[in-house]
């Protein structure tokens, strides 16, 4: 028996025992009133009785009616009553009259706890006792008394119905409460209920898997008694604030609980009748909070060199400035390094960046900050530094890097451009000081050094320069689209292309993004080299589509810069050129990167919402290396997660780089999104990847930028082998 159905049968029980004390009392009143005085000596057995009767309140019901046996014995009670109520019929002059009450209420709490057959006989022997009282002592003629037996029947068959209702009730209700029990009991979230006085009133069973705490451990219990007492403190306050909202209402937030990251929904049920309490969900959230860590470290550590990055040193540098010391930046950038990627590939170039930031090291002070800030482009950040000394750690760096480095079977010589500024009104002006700096080591032959001075602002000109360079490329059609082929991880089939931009300089020759995206970046310029991008690449696939059936199923990807994504025009943009391409929305896929959501998340959301209802496919471009919220993740109507290539390098040896594709991998699946590896250039690479779960591939293993003359050439030779 449950506690609700004990409770239940000790109410029935207190109040049948009133309704007997009341009937017994008034026995005892006729006694006193209407019996012979030789007769009155009944009073004593009736007032012990109504003593007897009194005393049963107190009784401990809920603990009695909760073995099957003491509960059967109860039938007694009821069913002795009847032949004391024909006795005291037979023996008191109006006894007949008072018999019908009587018999009726003892009915109806019987009705309240037995079955419809205890009910049915109970009523029987009533009414057999009713037919005995009425022609003896109500002097009633036969007539009279089928009638009002047959009303006294009328009365049995309505109690026999209650009390089979009520049973169909209970009966409901408690599958009703196994059912919700079944469910807490599979569920991995744990339920608490919480009194106003802080007692635990309910646990389900899943607490004990979810934080190692017995069932029996809480119930009954304070929630206090199982806290550490500062937990103690935060946790009354924040009930305290949870039974201060309206009925109804919750309030969510996460903590952790003998060591588990949990989410905790907390409603205020306090003045509901039925619970009078507040509800406890939680849930576990280890797992999430884990990811969300390992991205924010990394969203501070460049995983190539392992040093700070960017986001890192830019916090450090305007805490340094805040601070009112004198501070020195150094912005070293390796000269000429996107040769040896396109020579010898990424992986030697990784290798390189490897030794380099290894020899940097040596030279760095244990209290200066050195960071890598993304390409071949570092930062050290200096206090308390003479600007001679300066000047020869700069000399020593500029010998460190020029030393030989072994890249397989070739030896490679680097050189540094390095540009140093002491001066700037924050932290932003000083890093761009030294970054113009670094310039002006670079047009002063690279291979040394720049200090920073006011007249190196003249550079702008040379900005300037560049941007009339970009708008006559841009005029004269300089730029070309070059699209990397995307397969599948299983099958290694195209199944979209990747547009890539270059610029076929009339003077430089074929020039890659590194070279002028910055600038128009920079510039403004991006928006419309960036939508002839997209106009050209969506243009180039329904080309594709009409001249080859094997291009039917093809999608062509485009990256969005930064600024073009915050450009009110984009969603237009990408409209008229899936129109005028004559092409649907689905096959184009956009691509933005973690940075660009977060810089602005709300409006991002606005924009991907929008994008979204054009119909196209979007993709976080480069994931692992921002730092992306989960719960926003999961807000934005992503279909794609490219993964850095960064994490693909070493994904083959490295366990701390297959735990968190694993995990990212994990987390596409379970928020319904396909993921991408980017820069698989081995077949170790390639079989991880597909172990892991990883949907789509792209790299030079798979296939290198290429004209779109080459793409038509893999999609017949694919359609050929599949014939």
């Amino acid at each position: 028996m449950d506690d609700h159905t004990a409770e239940y049968w000790a109410r029935q029980l207190r109040l049948g025992a009133g309704i007997a004390v009341v009937v017994t009392a008034i026995g005892g009143i006729r006694i006193a009133l209407a019996w012979a005085p030789g007769s009155r000596w009944w009073l004593i057995p009736v007032a012990v009785v109504v003593v007897l009767q009194v005393a049963t309140f107190w009784a401990p019901w809920n603990r009695i009616v909760r073995e099957d046996l003491k509960r059967r014995r109860l039938l007694a009670w009821w069913f002795g009553q009847l032949p004391v109520l024909l006795l005291f019929g037979m023996a008191d002059p109006d006894g007949w009259l008072l018999y019908v009450p009587a018999a009726v209420l003892l009915l109806i709490t019987g009705m309240a706890l037995w079955s419809p057959k205890v009910v049915i006989w109970l009523g029987v022997l009533s009414v057999a006792g009713y037919a005995a009282l009425l022609p003896t002592r109500g002097d009633a003629d036969a007539g009279t008394t089928v009638l009002l037996v047959a009303m006294m029947g009328c009365v049995v068959g309505l109690t026999a119905v209650g009390a089979q209702s009520r049973r169909r009730f209970d009966a409901r209700r408690q599958i009703a409460e196994r059912r919700a029990e079944t469910l807490l009991n599979a569920s991995a979230d744990a339920v608490l209920a919480i009194g106003r006085d802080g007692i635990v009133k309910y646990v389900s069973p899943s607490v004990e898997q979810l934080l190692g705490l017995p069932v029996k451990d809480l119930m009954g219990r304070r929630l206090d008694d199982v806290m550490s007492a500062e937990r103690r403190v935060r946790a009354r306050v924040f009930f305290a604030d949870v039974a201060g909202l309206p009925t109804g209402q919750s309030v969510r937030t996460e903590a952790g609980f003998n060591g588990v990251d949990v989410d905790i929904i907390a409603t205020n049920w306090m003045n509901s009748p039925d619970l009078q309490a507040v509800v406890v969900s939680l849930r576990d959230i280890s797992t999430r909070r884990e990811l969300e860590r390992q991205l924010s470290r990394q969203a501070y550590t460049d995983s190539l060199t392992g040093m700070p990055n960017r986001a890192r040193f830019a916090e450090r540098l305007r805490e340094a400035v805040a601070e009112g010391r004198p501070v020195t930046v150094l912005l070293l950038d390796l000269d000429d390094f996107k040769l040896v990627n396109d020579n010898l590939g990424h992986s030697a170039g990784d290798e390189l960046l490897g030794t380099i930031a290894g020899r940097l090291r040596r030279h760095v002070r244990p209290d200066d900050l050195l960071a890598r800030l993304g390409g071949d482009e570092f930062a050290i950040l200096l206090r308390d530094v003479p600007v001679e000394d300066v000047a020869a750690l700069a000399e020593r760096l500029l010998g460190a890097v020029r030393e030989p480095v072994r890249l397989g079977s070739r030896d490679v010589t680097c050189s540094l451009s390095i540009g140093i500024a002491t001066e700037g009104a924050d932290a932003e002006q000083l890093l761009g000081n030294a970054d113009l700096a670094m310039y002006a080591a670079k047009r002063a032959g690279r291979n040394g050094f720049a200090v920073f001075d006011p007249t190196m602002t003249l550079s702008v000109l040379e900005e300037a320069q560049l941007r009339a360079d970009i708008e006559h490329a841009l005029e004269h059609e300089e730029f070309v689209v070059l699209y990397q082929p995307v397969v599948d991880m299983q099958t290694q089939r195209l199944t979209s292309v990747e547009a890539l931009v270059r610029w076929q300089h009339p003077r430089d020759g074929l020039l890659g993004p590194y070279h002028f995206i910055a600038d128009a970046e920079a510039n403004g310029l991006i928006v419309p080299l960036g939508r002839w991008v997209l106009r050209q690449a969506c243009a180039q696939l329904a080309s594709w589509r009409r001249e080859s059936p094997a291009a039917a199923g093809l999608h062509v990807n485009v990256n969005l810069s930064a600024r073009q994504f915050q450009y009110a025009g984009l969603v237009d943009d990408v409209a008229s050129a899936l129109q005028d391409a004559g092409l649907d929305a689905a096959s184009l896929t956009l691509e933005i990167t973690e940075s660009m959501l977060m810089a602005d998340i709300e409006t991002a959301k606005q924009t991907l919402h929008a994008l979204r209802d054009l119909g196209v496919r979007l993709a976080i471009d480069d994931f692992g290396t921002g730092y992306s919220s989960l719960s926003y993740l999961k807000q934005l109507p992503v279909d794609v997660i490219k993964i850095d290539k960064t994490f693909v390098d070493e994904v083959d040896v490295d366990a701390d780089d297959v735990a968190l594709v694993d995990a990212v991998a994990g987390l596409g699946q379970a928020l319904k999104m396909k993921t991408v590896a980017e820069g698989i250039e081995t077949d170790a690479q390639w079989a991880t990847l597909r172990k892991l779960g990883i949907d789509h591939g792209q790299g030079y293993l798979f296939g290198r930028p290429a004209a779109a003359g080459e793409i038509v050439s893999l999609l017949t030779r694919a359609a050929d082998v599949a014939a």
